[in-house]
């Protein structure tokens, strides 16, 4: 039995999930929710299976509802694409890709790199998402990215993969700070002191987190914020030591009179990966960008 699912009901379901909510969804499409309603039955009917779980909190996709969600959204982005890169021919650009990574990537290893690439092809648009690794690769898996780079402690199941770069952490500290003379300095010394905390689920956040309890002590957090430049400007401000990567260290910690001393554990020198759902289906620009961030990970 040939599924026609077309854009109009594509569109409404991927509304459906991301609202988590049919009224929301209709509001959002300034349709009837009982045309969505509709919709979504007749799908369910014609290949009987339940696409939608229904709850108090709302709807959540069942897994039938999110292999359709997936291929919704790719549906959606071709169709997308297709109107983008027309309308690119006619107006003097070639092609638009979705870049997802975390921000160790966007320091230390892809700004040159994005440099040269669109110098190459000045004609190519790229829209660069930074979020959290186990985001960017359920961002490639749903569709919603081209091309990802992510920490390789996140498990990537089905998804295409090649090592990228690595990255190592650091401590940082305010300049004159009695750990700042080190070569090196030991998780251990670091947790005798106040520190500034990541985002709980970042993977710094949760390195931090597992080395202290091998350790059997508990890190202490005086504050916790979001992004390494944060980090930065409150170790510059004497409220704690911070833990970010060698690449921000080596940007922000002379300006911000810092000093950056690396971690000696093992798992302070972290590998970054590049991933993709397949390489062959990518676009033809994505597929060069991938090629070009590949090339770069070499050299």
């Amino acid at each position: 039995m040939a599924l026609h699912l077309d854009m109009v009901t594509a569109r409404l379901f991927v509304a459906i999930v991301e609202e988590a909510s049919i009224t929301r969804a209709a509001q959002r499409e300034n349709i009837a929710a009982s045309a969505i309603s509709k919709r979504v039955s007749e799908l369910e009917q014609r290949f009987g299976v339940t696409l939608l779980r229904r709850h108090h909190r709302g709807v959540e996709p069942t897994p039938a509802g999110a292999v359709l969600l997936r291929r919704a959204r790719g549906l959606l982005h071709e169709a997308g694409q297709l109107e983008v890169e027309l309308r690119q021919f006619a107006a003097g650009e070639r092609g638009h890709i979705r870049l997802h990574a975390n921000e160790t990537a966007i320091i230390g290893f892809l700004p040159p790199l994005l440099a040269r690439f669109m110098a190459a092809h000045p004609q190519v648009r790229i829209d660069l998402c930074e979020a959290l690794s186990q985001d960017i690769v359920r961002a490639i898996e749903e569709n919603a990215g081209d091309i990802g780079i992510f920490d390789s402690t996140v498990p990537s199941r089905e998804l295409w993969v090649r090592s990228c770069f690595a990255d190592r952490l650091v401590a940082v500290v305010p300049r004159g700070h009695p750990l700042g003379d080190r070569g090196e300095v030991r998780l251990a010394d670091l947790l005798d002191h106040d520190l500034i905390g990541q985002e709980r689920h970042s993977a710094v956040g949760l390195l931090l987190q597992r080395g202290a309890a091998e350790l059997g002590r508990a890190p202490r957090i005086r504050i916790r914020v979001d992004g390494f430049d944060a980090v930065c400007c409150l170790v510059r401000q004497g409220i704690g030591i911070g833990l970010v990567t060698s690449g921000c260290a080596a940007l922000l910690a002379d300006a911000m009179d810092l000093v950056g001393v690396p971690l000696a554990e093992a798992w302070a020198v972290r590998e970054h990966r590049l991933c993709a759902r397949d390489p062959d289906d990518l676009p033809p620009v994505a597929r060069l960008l991938m090629e070009h961030l590949a090339a770069g990970a070499e050299g």
